[in-house]
């Protein structure tokens, strides 16, 4: 099937096709029927009272014809009348109305249709009718024939008409609706011109977008939606081009300083022997560098699709274990404030790694001797774990920024300040993926203040 056979206007024209055709068929079908029946009762009725007046007619062993055509309720030109009269199985007497011989002489072609419809070759159809009465030792015998031909032109008229009014209706209206489904898919037509134009742009600027129609509402609302998807890969894309840069600029940095002290040692490490120590300091440092990156990474990866289990435990228990180990390894003043208890339905290792992370970020960024207070508080359905610093704070317009992957503020992006620019995403996404939240805002009255929202368990709820 060609393209245009398949189109949209293609299909809603043969369906209006077979529609109209069933259609007229089925509103024949019942008009024949009901007028069919009608005229059939019609006949029938009259047959009842030409029987009546046929019987009225025979008067002394002798039809009165005269009688009969005066007082007959139908036209008598096309009814024929037959009278028998018979003496056990031998006919004694017959009589005729008027051509009603001529009209019996074809009765070798008479077949029967229905019950008391007849039809002969030369003469059309008739509704005929019999009637028998015993008088004395005679047996008389009353035939009638009422002609049903004008109600087979009639038939013939409604067909006719049927089939008229269907080829009309099939040209006019397969051709209204080719127009109306054309205009109808005017909107899709157009989408698909502008999204093949997108497709084969030689070289995108980012910013395409799809026509949006004024209607109808789902094509808009459809480009709307498509729009909104297009945007989102834009964005996807160029999100991934962007890590693709930063990682390769976080690797090239140590493999940059590899390479300079492996040929350092090349060309002076034999005249200069204590240059050893220092390179391979160098270059043991550098090289953890890009393991602790390289692990990262996989980490980010692996997140991307996974799935963790949660399960309730206590958030305040874990936290002042946490702290009270990572103190151990930080002059950082720390701050504890929590309940005795409070329970949530998490990830507890992700919790434990996302707490970590936000600590990492406190110790580097706060100073020496501030106080990192962690404090945790319920509200409503949700338990808040915070991660407050004294620090020089997070601009606004970068608050929607520092969980991408390897963005740090401007300020911050010094050697003075290790890392990979990592820890938050993956904070990020942990706390995601425990069914949790991860957000920043300003800390009173300075630096900034890390938020994880959890959901409580559910004997918290009760």
């Amino acid at each position: 099937m060609s393209k245009r056979g398949n189109s949209s206007a293609a299909r809603i024209t043969h369906a209006y096709n077979r529609l109209l055709v069933i259609l007229m068929l089925l509103v024949s079908f019942s008009t024949i029927t009901v007028v069919g029946i009608h005229l059939i009762k019609n006949k029938h009725d009259d047959s009842v009272e030409l029987m009546k007046t046929l019987k009225a007619s025979f008067d002394q062993d002798e039809p009165d014809w005269e009688y009969w055509h005066e007082n007959t309720p139908v036209n008598t030109h096309h009814t024929f009348a037959r009278i028998q009269v018979k003496q056990g199985k031998k006919t004694v007497q017959r009589y005729y109305t008027r051509n009603t011989r001529r009209f019996l002489d074809n009765t070798w072609s008479t077949w029967p249709l229905i019950s008391n419809v007849q039809y002969q070759g030369n003469q059309g159809v008739y509704y005929h009718t019999r009637a028998v009465e015993q008088e004395g030792q005679l047996e008389v015998v009353y035939d009638t024939w009422l002609s049903l031909n004008g109600m087979i032109e009639i038939f013939k008229m409604i067909l006719l008409m049927s089939s008229g009014i269907t080829l009309l209706g099939l040209l006019v209206g397969s051709w209204a609706t080719r127009v109306l489904a054309r205009r109808l898919n005017q909107p899709l037509v157009t989408l698909t011109s502008a999204a093949k134009v997108i497709s084969d742009a030689p070289s995108p600027d980012g910013q395409e977008a799809l026509p949006v129609p004024q209607g109808p509402e789902e094509v808009r609302e459809l480009t709307v939606e498509f729009n909104r998807l297009l945007h989102s890969l834009k964005q996807q894309v160029v999100r991934d081009n962007q890590f693709v840069s930063d990682a390769s600029h976080e690797l090239r940095t140590p493999l940059t300083a590899i390479r300079g002290h492996v040929a350092l040692l090349q060309r002076h490490g034999k005249a200069h022997p204590e240059l050893f120590d220092d390179s391979l300091a160098v270059i043991d440092d550098e090289s953890q560098k890009m393991q602790q990156l390289i692990e990262s990474l996989l980490a980010l990866s692996r997140m991307e699709n996974a799935q963790m289990s949660v399960a309730a435990y206590d958030l305040v228990a874990q936290v002042k274990r946490v702290v009270s180990r990572y103190q151990q390894q930080t002059p950082q003043p720390l701050k504890v404030i929590a309940p005795h208890q409070l329970m949530v339905q998490a990830n507890a290792e992700a919790i434990e790694h996302t707490l970590l992370a936000l600590l990492s970020n406190a110790r580097k960024y706060a100073p020496a001797n501030s106080v990192v207070t962690i404090q945790i508080t319920k509200g409503g359905q949700r338990a808040l774990l915070s991660v407050a610093d004294l620090g020089p704070g997070i601009p606004d317009a970068e608050k929607g920024k520092i969980f991408d992957r390897f963005y740090r503020v401007d300020e911050s992006r010094s050697k003075a300040i290790k890392g990979t620019g990592l820890g938050l995403a993956i904070a990020k996404q942990l706390t995601t993926l425990s069914g949790g939240e991860l957000s920043v805002v300003d800390n009173v009255p300075q630096g900034s203040r890390f938020m994880v929202h959890l959901p409580l368990a559910d004997s918290e709820n009760l």
